[in-house]
């Protein structure tokens, strides 16, 4: 029900027997193990997991997630267009992670990822209309079970309590208005702040989900981004844009995007999308304003990103696996504690976040008889920047053929397995286009725009690759899935 609050949380009995007994183990730790506070006249070497407040206590934890929110257009990551003052505010506050791959190109199996730190063949959500498992653990499953007060407040309703993503939440809230084209954001900042202020004294862990730079983009008035400029070349030749029949279609402006009248051009739409992050931004300014910063970690990132002109695929995600769609930002602060205005040249994956949040913490990522996670914590890379860029991230395709990304390093291979549809058409709704195999290998570093197939020029490459991909898409089959 939209705007209803759930103050139950959604658990699993069989699971949460045990949390109790984790409670009291945790209280019982000695002070040995707290955390040696960070700062920038300390060896941080001599870091000390988990990390506390200058109080010994376990830190509030504050998570934002943005809907559709790329981070070439934040301020953060080296946008000239003003878009971010808050959230760059934030990341000079502390560890900017250079790239973060999501899991998916779609909301629910992204932040279904994020939320416990498993990938698809775990979670069972493979598209926007899959349900969260109550096998699994949240991140707010695993932090209630330690002590903490939670709360959710959630503006895109594929995230609702009738999906699963309430698990773990004493309070929970959708605040998405009813009225599509008006703005939600502000409102749900509104209600999380108001939350914080009454929360009790023990830790909290809130969860916010801003939906608004998700498009259509109209909810925010064309004013906040009036006063922005753009290169000369910025747009190219920057030509109308035809009208699509459907949601989605390569070299068309889907159905839901169809707000400007015509002609469209790229520019007009770039703006206004623009002008939804310099909105969503500005409210954060309100709900950071509310905490403590010495006592809390903010960790801010989104579910996926967009594509804006890219590969001609227009004002959508969902359908490709390049890294307008795939990569987010990732900012974690907590001044005092963690490093300050540093850079994490480490590539990471959405699926490392919560353990990384488990170890800063001091929550074991799962409980004894829980689903493991597939992420891995780079709690202690943030306080050493130079860390040499490693790991390697999947991401699957929510469409009927489920193209796969594995990223390792530099180096980025697409596979796109014959079925349909590969690509999208004029058509809607996609049905009987079958397209051939194919392989794509891109050289991130080189070619970020990912313009060039290096498939047939690095063999071996390919090989390296396919066999990651092949490890990956066995632990798929074997989820009982027909991928």
């Amino acid at each position: 029900m939209e705007g209803a609050a759930c103050t139950t949380p959604r658990r699993n009995p069989a699971r949460h027997c045990l949390g109790r007994v984790w409670r009291s183990a945790v209280l019982l730790l000695p002070m040995l193990l707290a955390a040696a506070i960070a700062t920038s006249g300390c060896d941080r070497s001599e870091v000390r997991f988990p990390l506390r407040t200058p109080q010994g206590r376990q830190p509030n934890v504050l998570l934002i997630s943005i809907d559709t929110l790329r981070p070439d257009h934040l301020g953060a990551y080296g946008y000239g267009t003003p878009t971010s003052p808050i959230i760059d505010r934030l990341s000079a506050s502390g560890v900017r992670v250079a790239t973060c791959v999501a899991s998916a190109p779609e909301t629910a199996p992204a932040m279904a990822s994020l939320l416990t730190g498993m990938y698809q063949y775990r979670t069972r959500v493979v598209a926007n209309r899959g349900t969260l498992q109550a096998y699994v653990s949240t991140i707010a499953e695993r932090l209630q079970e330690s002590g903490y007060t939670t709360a959710g407040f959630i503006g895109n309703t594929l995230l609702g309590a009738d999906r699963g993503f309430d698990q773990g939440f004493e309070h929970f809230e959708a605040f998405r208005h009813k009225n599509p084209l008006a703005p939600s954001d502000d409102r749900g900042v509104t209600l999380a702040a108001a939350w914080i202020a009454a929360a009790p004294a023990t830790p909290w862990f809130v969860w916010i989900h801003l939906i608004d730079p998700h498009g259509p983009y109209i909810s925010a008035k064309p004013s906040w981004s009036d006063g922005f400029t753009y290169p000369a070349d910025a747009f190219g030749a920057d030509t109308p844009i035809p009208p699509g029949v459907g949601n989605f279609g390569l070299g068309i402006v889907p159905k839901y995007q169809q707000f400007l009248g015509e002609p469209a051009r790229p520019s007009d739409f770039v703006r206004r999308y623009d002008g939804e992050i310099r909105f969503a931004d500005a409210q954060l300014e309100r709900l950071l304003g509310a905490i403590d910063p010495a006592d809390t970690m903010v960790v801010l990132t989104a579910d996926h990103g967009e594509s804006l002109t890219e590969h001609d695929e227009y004002f959508q995600h969902g359908w490709f696996l390049y890294d307008t769609t795939l990569t987010v930002p990732l900012l974690l602060s907590w001044p005092g504690v963690l490093p300050s205005d540093t850079v994490l040249e480490r590539q990471v994956s959405a699926v490392d976040v919560a353990p990384t949040i488990y170890e800063i913490v001091g929550v074991a990522p799962e409980a004894e008889d829980a689903t493991p996670v597939d992420g891995k914590s780079f709690a202690r890379a943030l306080f050493r920047p130079d860390t040499p860029m490693s790991g390697t991230a999947f991401a699957v395709g929510p469409r009927e053929n489920h193209p796969f990304a594995v990223r390792a390093g530099r180096w980025k291979l697409i596979h796109t397995p014959a079925g349909r549809p590969a690509v999208p058409t004029k058509n809607y709704p996609m049905h009987g286009f079958d397209t051939p195999e194919r392989f794509e290998l891109y050289d991130t570093i080189a070619d970020p725009g990912e313009t060039t197939n290096l498939a047939d020029r690095h063999p071996e490459r390919v090989a390296e690759l396919k066999t990651a991909l092949g490890g990956f898409r066995t632990k798929l089959r074997m989820s009982g899935r027909n991928w």
